[in-house]
């Protein structure tokens, strides 16, 4: 019984997530900012890879550097149709968790207007969430029937098969490997082995990207051993939530980080008597504290306002809102990032 009562605590931190506090209970707003972010809310659309557009003369490789956050980086979905409609190409893509999932699907061609589906629709968090949290919470004792009888599997609510089944399946066959993608594209994920992170720019797409996603004690970690990528991995975010050097690292000359942190501010003794919020005022933290040195080396950074969409979500409302949000805040990042390529080309001219 010790054992499930530590796993019930260890959950604790997943729980809130599901049923997540409003940024008015919790979190308030950040007015300030040391990064050139454009903070904002607000959908998607096709890509055509490479895009033709209004960027051409001796332009850099524009790099994306996709955050994780689970349902919050569906925000990741409406950046990306804003970069196509106004035709500024993506030459690289590296993503976290969620992030790398948005990323990974259109390095393979798969439109936002598709990946959009996926979210708004349901499939895709219904794929990563395949029994509803709370119903997997409570059957929590049964986990430990197996090892009744000497099947030790590892730690984790969820395996996370049928998630990476259902992601292969979103790509044509020719794109379920990283290194036959259209565009360069990274997973990052830490090996639990080593304890370093990786970037997983080769092997199966859809199992690179359930690694990537495996969010400790939610998901169990995945094992790697193609020859590629060996050891035992789960989330990126862990130690790298958004990804910017690993993108410099495949190639990128300016790299745009999507930031999908919810907001830092000063909150009150009383916000902490709900149940979740000293988790959600952790998770918070550690994301806070993880992300700056990466967002530091960004050459800029878009922060769509995501507050009050749980990590874990799997309601429509909440990924109309997160992908609207991405939508708004690139709009509002365009003439910035025009500035950001027309100033690399005076450079090399």
């Amino acid at each position: 019984m010790d054992m499930v009562l530590k796993k019930i605590i260890g959950l604790g931190l997943l729980l809130l997530q599901v049923l997540p506090a409003s940024a008015s209970e919790i979190i308030a707003s950040e007015s300030t900012s040391t990064s050139p972010e454009k903070s904002t809310e607000t959908s998607t659309e096709k890509v055509a890879r490479p895009l033709s557009g209004q960027i051409t003369k001796a332009r850099p490789k524009i790099g994306l550097a996709l955050g994780g956050g689970g349902m919050r980086s569906a925000a990741c979905v409406g950046v990306l149709k804003v970069l196509d409609d106004e035709g500024i190409p993506v030459d690289v893509l590296v993503g976290s968790g969620m992030g790398a999932v948005v990323g990974g699907l259109y390095s393979a061609g798969v439109t936002p207007k598709h990946i959009e589906e996926q979210f708004t629709e349901k499939k895709l968090m219904s794929a990563y969430i395949t029994v509803p949290l709370k119903l997997r919470m409570l059957i929590i004792p049964l986990f430990y029937t197996p090892r009744l009888v000497g099947i030790e599997p590892y730690d984790g609510l969820y395996r996370g098969k049928k998630f990476a089944t259902y992601l292969n399946k979103q790509v044509p066959e020719t794109e379920r490997k990283i290194e036959d993608l259209k565009v360069p594209f990274g997973a990052v994920a830490v090996n639990l082995i080593d304890g370093k992170t990786v970037t997983l720019a080769k092997g199966n797409l859809g199992k690179a990207l359930q690694a990537s996603a495996a969010i400790p004690a939610l998901r169990k970690p995945v094992k790697l051993s193609d020859g590629v990528n060996n050891g035992l991995y789960v989330d990126g975010g862990v130690l790298v939530n958004i990804p910017v050097t690993e993108a410099k690292k495949l190639g990128a000359d300016i790299v745009i980080a999507v930031n999908v942190d919810e907001s830092l501010g000063a909150v009150e003794e009383k916000d902490f008597h709900k149940i979740g919020s000293v988790s959600h005022r952790v998770i918070t933290l550690h994301f806070r504290k993880v992300d700056a040195d990466q967002l530091a080396q960004a050459d800029y950074v878009i922060r769509p306002n995501v507050d009050g969409i749980g990590m874990v979500s799997t309601k429509s409302t909440d990924a109309k809102h997160a992908i609207e949000s991405g939508e708004m805040a690139a709009r509002s990042a365009i003439p910035a990032i025009r500035e950001l390529i027309e100033a690399y080309q005076r450079k090399q001219n």
